[in-house]
Formats: C-alpha cells, sequence, structure tokens
C-alpha cells in the first residue's frame, strides 16, 4: 500500500493547480499602478471597506492612506506624510474606519503609535501608550480602538480619545503569535495569528468562540495575514499556499477560491489587503503588482 502514498499525494496537488477547487468568482477588472501620483501605489499593506463603498487603501510605500472609488479609480481623499513628529508616519501597516463617524485609523508601525484622521484627511488624535509595533486596528460600535501589535499575545484596547483601558486575550488559546489583522463584526473579534497558522474569533471579552486552521478540506492555513468578514460571519482570508485567497463560511467550510497567483492582469504575487461588498464583488491589492484586483461573484453558481 505504501507505494501507492507518492501517486496520492501527487493526484492531490494536481487537484489544486488544475481547478478542482470550488470557484465562484471571475476577474472583473483592474484600478491602480505603480507610482507616487492620485490613485497609484507603491506597496500597498492594508485595505478597508467605507459605508459609501469606498476603499480606504494604506500606500506604504509614498506614506500615506487613499480613499479609492472602486469603480474607476479615482481618488477623493489623500491623507498622512512622512515623519517622525507630530501625526506624521514612517511606516504604515494596518487601517480602519470607524463606521459610525467614518473616521480614519492608521498603523504606524515604526513610529509606535496609532493616528486618527478625519473624514477629510485632517489627522486629529495620535493614540500611544503601551503601543509599539502595531499591526493592525478595529473600532466597536462605541468608538473603542482595539490594536494588534508584532509579537505581542494579547490585544490591547483603548477609549475613544486614546487611552488605554487595558488587554484582551493574551493567554491559553487566546494567546496570540504574530497577529497581522483583527476585524470586528457582530460583537466578536477576528483575528489572523501568522504564527500560529489560524483565524482566532473571540468574544468582545478575549474568549475563544471558534478557531479556523483550513480552508475547508482542500488545504491548511499556512500564514494568514489579513481578513475581511461579511455580516453573515462568511471570511474572506489571504494566506500562503496553493489557494492564498479564499472565501470561507461562518463554520469553516471553504465556499470558493478567489483569483489566482501570478504576473498577469488578473492575477496576485503578494495580495496583502481585501474587502467585500454587498454587490457581490470582492477587491484585493496586491503589493508587488501594485493594482486593486477586482472579482465578481458569478452569478451562475
Amino acid at each position: 500500500m505504501r507505494r501507492f502514498l507518492p501517486v496520492l499525494s501527487l493526484m492531490c496537488i494536481v487537484m489544486l493547480t488544475t481547478g478542482c477547487v470550488p470557484e465562484s468568482y471571475f476577474f472583473e477588472g483592474e484600478i491602480g499602478s505603480q507610482g507616487s501620483g492620485r490613485g497609484e501605489l507603491l506597496g500597498g499593506t492594508d485595505m478597508e471597506l467605507l459605508n459609501s463603498g469606498e476603499l480606504l487603501v494604506c500606500d506604504s510605500g509614498n506614506t500615506r492612506f487613499q480613499i479609492i472609488n472602486p469603480k474607476d479609480g479615482s481618488v477623493k481623499v489623500t491623507g498622512g506624510e512622512f515623519g517622525s513628529t507630530g501625526f506624521k508616519l514612517q511606516g504604515i501597516t494596518g487601517c480602519t474606519v470607524n463606521k459610525l463617524t467614518q473616521d480614519i485609523f492608521i498603523c504606524d508601525y515604526r513610529g509606535h503609535k496609532i493616528v486618527k484622521f478625519n473624514q477629510s484627511g485632517t489627522p486629529i488624535l495620535k493614540v500611544t501608550e503601551k503601543v509599539k509595533f502595531p499591526m493592525d486596528v478595529a473600532t466597536d460600535k462605541s468608538g473603542n480602538i482595539y490594536v494588534v501589535f508584532s509579537r505581542q499575545p494579547a490585544i490591547h484596547k483603548y477609549n475613544m480619545m486614546g487611552a488605554f483601558i487595558g488587554s484582551i486575550g493574551g493567554s491559553g488559546k487566546g494567546a496570540l503569535v504574530h497577529p497581522t489583522s483583527i476585524q470586528i463584526v457582530n460583537e466578536s473579534i477576528y483575528v489572523t495569528d501568522y504564527g500560529t497558522r489560524r483565524v482566532v474569533k473571540m468574544t468582545m471579552s478575549g474568549e475563544v468562540e471558534q478557531e479556523y486552521t483550513k480552508k475547508g478540506e482542500f488545504e491548511q492555513i499556512k500564514g494568514p495575514s489579513s481578513v475581511f468578514v461579511d455580516s453573515m460571519g462568511n471570511i474572506f482570508l489571504l494566506d500562503l499556499g496553493e489557494v492564498p485567497v479564499v472565501l470561507l463560511d461562518a463554520k469553516g467550510e471553504l465556499i470558493s477560491k478567489i483569483g489566482a497567483i501570478g504576473k498577469e492582469t488578473g492575477q496576485f504575487l503578494y495580495p496583502r489587503g481585501i474587502a467585500a461588498n454587498p454587490e457581490g464583488q470582492v477587491f484585493v491589492l496586491d503589493n508587488s503588482r501594485n493594482v486593486i484586483i477586482k472579482y465578481k461573484k458569478s452569478t451562475g453558481k
């Protein structure tokens, strides 16, 4: 029987690379290009969907964020500038937008702070207490701020004025090794942990509700970098492996892969941000090709 094991392994690899993984999204278009002009990108690191349907995009190479219309690539707002004083930024990682106020929060990884901007792109607050190498940020419905840090086991919670409230998780199943992104949906916290190769769903007090370690039956989660969760609890995940961009249901079953690795139009090399709207569109920010790739859910499946 042992002599058949390599054959079976090869068959599994072929299945993954020949399109047997469920796929219900098709390429719709791209916006953006490499550069420093409006709508251009140099190493995008994160992306968030605004209530308006526009995209908040972290543009690390240009040390700024942009609010971009996904239909035509036009830019509504830009904000941020490089520097080490005041509200200036040294290295942008994650971002989020407060769904009620539409205020913008940007993680300054090297500057050890979170900067809050208003809708016009003007900085109005910085959070520095106990902040060291922030990776990503999220807000709850009360305006409280939640931050994950590079190689720190707990989530830090701040009030809307930036004062430290306390830590969430950090021990047992809730201990993080190398968290990369955080999102709050329906009174639950979702964190991608690159170090433990999982997505963790927690209560608002830090109790683990569920752990996701597989992309359905097709592949283990190998190095998650970002997550977007819709109102139904479906998980749009960026990961390493043969199927790096996937949609999972709330139980962790794989609904569909999205896109494919490559250098051509419609493909991605290093996806860093993902978002989805209620109209069935999925947006993937590619750090290497400096574009936002648009995919659309097929109505025929």
